[in-house]
């Protein structure tokens, strides 16, 4: 509970910071991708195969020590409820993730605006860093010595923020690295069993479709749990490329020892790991597929 404490006090004094500055637009544009993302994935994560077939099956093999066909109405209605039950709370663990994810991701974001900016002192309105010729009628303005300590001040600030975003990324990662590390154990286990029952009943066209879609719901979930910690890898490093996009010559001299110091810092990417074992990345997917693969031909050959 503490860490999810430190997660939103951190969060909530981000968004005061921000609020009446410039840089709460891109805070405000991850905040809405954020709710996007929490409305796509509940929808796909609810979502129940149904039965087509004649015979009246249940949604996965129950035994309550009574007669299943007497009362198959009650045992359906049990396990249909007792699946979406699950389902909602692996929804609202996963799209809490993400949406955790996303304030890292928009920290990051302001620093790297923040880089790009640092020698325009005329900042009170959001600049589009992708204008080039903005960027460039810049490069070789002198600056008074009032403004060179204005830019000084400056990428401290951006040294300052950049910390900001290294810390709440550490305290993201601490929170959910052994979740992570306990989900795809399970996910891997389960894909390679699931993997095995599809291959297993081609000759049923029903029982094949059921459990093919499972085989992809647990790859996808994967490919989820990864995807967040990808994102962080990429937003982090694009800190350091911003970084060596600064136009260092126009800094003051005093400033050229800050800005190495953040430029070695944010050399090193933020992660996060399932219990530092690997890092959440798209290398790890392809990674946890192969092996789930490889289990899945032990288990065929074994049966």
């Amino acid at each position: 509970m503490n860490k999810i404490k430190n997660v939103l006090l951190f969060t909530k004094h981000n968004c005061n910071y921000y609020m009446n500055q410039p840089e709460n637009m891109i805070l405000k544009y991850y905040e809405i991708q954020g709710r996007k993302i929490m409305l796509y994935y509940s929808l796909i994560d609810v979502i129940i195969p149904s039965n087509h077939s004649q015979e009246r099956n249940f949604l996965y093999e129950l035994d309550y020590g009574v007669d299943s066909q007497q009362y198959f109405y009650y045992i359906s209605i049990h396990s249909y409820v007792g699946t979406a039950v699950v389902a909602n709370l692996i929804a609202v663990c996963d799209t809490t993730y993400m949406l955790y994810s996303q304030h890292a991701y928009a920290l990051f974001a302001i620093v790297c605006y923040q880089l790009k900016t640092v020698h325009i002192l005329d900042t009170g309105n959001l600049i589009n860093v992708k204008n080039s010729y903005l960027l460039e009628k810049y490069k070789n303005i002198e600056l008074l010595p009032e403004e060179q300590k204005a830019v000084c001040t400056k990428l401290f600030n951006c040294i300052k923020e950049h910390q900001n975003a290294i810390e709440y990324s550490n305290v993201l990662e601490s929170l959910y690295t052994k979740s992570i590390l306990s989900q795809l154990f399970c996910n891997i286990t389960c894909l390679s069993i699931t993997g095995v029952e599809t291959v297993m009943k081609v000759g049923n066209v029903g029982d094949m479709i059921r459990f093919g879609s499972l085989t992809f719901a647990q790859a996808v979930h994967i490919f989820f749990i990864c995807l967040p910690g990808q994102r962080l890898v990429n937003h982090s490093e694009q800190v350091y490329a911003a970084a060596c996009e600064v136009m260092w010559y126009t800094l003051p001299k005093k400033c050229h020892s800050l800005y190495k110091f953040l430029l070695a810092r944010s050399s090193k990417s933020s992660k996060i790991t399932a219990y530092k074992v690997a890092p959440m990345t798209m290398e790890t997917f392809l990674a946890i597929i192969q092996t789930a693969m490889s289990y899945f031909t032990v288990l065929l050959s074994t049966t």
